[in-house]
C-alpha cells in the first residue's frame, strides 16, 4: 500500500487525479469544512491556527480504515491520496503518524503545475458557489497559508 500527497495551486487538478490505481481519498478542504463547519473558501482559508487538528483527523481517518474498513486484501486499495495540504506541519505529523504507524507503507508526493491562466480559467468556469473570492485572492490566500513555503520544503527535500 502507499500514501500519495498531492500538492498544487489552486485548480491545478487535484481533486480530480486519478492514481490508475485503486484509492481510497482524503481531502484537507473536507476535513476544514468540517471543523470549520462552512463552505465559503474566504473562510476555509483562514484555518491555519487548525493545523494539528486537520493533520490528526486525517491520521484518525486512516487508522479507522485501515483498522476497520480494509478487512482484506479485496477492500484494501492500493493507494491513500492525500491531497489539498497547503502547510508543511500537516504533511509532516501525517508523514510522522505514517511511517511510525505503518512502517511498510511508501509515501510518495506529486506536485501537480499548471499555468496559471489555465487555472484561473477553470476557477471562473467551475462557478463554484463556495468560491466566494476572486481567483486573485484565493491564490494569494493558499500562499498566505504556507503553499509557495510548502512546496519550496518539498523541494529542497527532493521529494518533487
Amino acid at each position: 500500500m502507499k500514501a500519495l500527497f498531492l500538492f498544487g495551486e489552486i485548480c491545478s487538478g487535484k481533486s480530480t487525479y486519478d492514481p490508475g490505481a485503486e484509492y481510497h481519498r482524503y481531502t484537507v478542504s473536507s476535513v476544514v469544512k468540517k471543523i470549520m463547519q462552512t463552505e465559503d473558501r474566504a473562510l476555509l482559508q483562514d484555518s491555519k491556527h487548525f493545523t494539528e487538528h486537520i493533520a490528526n483527523m486525517i491520521c484518525e481517518d486512516i487508522f479507522y480504515y485501515q483498522n476497520y474498513v480494509f478487512v482484506d486484501e479485496q477492500s484494501t486499495p492500493q493507494y491513500f491520496v492525500i491531497d489539498g495540504i497547503r502547510q508543511y506541519e500537516i504533511l509532516s505529523t501525517i508523514e510522522d503518524y505514517l511511517t511510525r504507524t505503518y512502517p511498510s507503507l511508501t509515501l510518495e508526493y506529486k506536485w501537480l503545475e499548471v499555468d496559471r491562466e489555465e487555472r484561473k480559467r477553470r476557477f471562473e468556469a467551475r462557478k463554484d458557489v463556495k468560491d466566494t473570492l476572486s481567483f486573485e485572492e484565493a491564490e494569494k490566500r493558499d500562499n498566505e497559508l504556507g503553499l509557495s513555503t510548502l512546496f519550496g520544503i518539498l523541494k529542497e527535500q527532493n521529494k518533487i
